[in-house]
């Protein structure tokens, strides 16, 4: 598990990352960044409550509260601009991830690692 861990770090700092840097104009079509916002939390929260299920609820606090953080540093960027759309696509993807851990899909990772042992060692019972 130490690698999804490293994985979901990396999710978080690329979060961070695209937040942060100048970008090009937004995707041609309409609400186009607000869907690329929902997805981007949602990924990252679904992710984060398959690799620690026990911590979700802290995971979707402090993924909402880096959304608002990280909304209100694009202000002082100069190049970027603070959109409370941004803050509420981020966080209905989060809310949307929730939904999903609580169906089957929550198991994804845990049948997809364990697949993955199975075929590194096919010995094993």
């Amino acid at each position: 598990m130490r690698l999804w861990t490293a994985l979901g770090w990396l999710m978080v700092f690329g979060l961070v990352t695209l937040s942060l840097i100048r970008l090009g104009p937004a995707p041609p079509l309409p609400g186009g960044d607000k869907l690329g916002h929902l997805l981007a939390y949602g990924v990252v929260m679904y992710w984060w409550g398959m690799v620690q299920p026990a911590r979700k609820r802290h995971w979707a606090a402090f993924l909402t509260l880096l959304g608002l953080v990280l909304e209100l540093a694009q202000f002082w960027t100069g190049y970027r601009q603070l959109e409370w759309r941004d803050a509420a696509a981020n966080l209905a993807g989060v809310l949307l991830a929730l939904m999903v851990l609580r169906t089957p899909a929550r198991g994804l990772l845990r049948r997809w690692d364990r697949h993955l042992a199975d075929r590194a060692d096919p010995g094993l019972p």
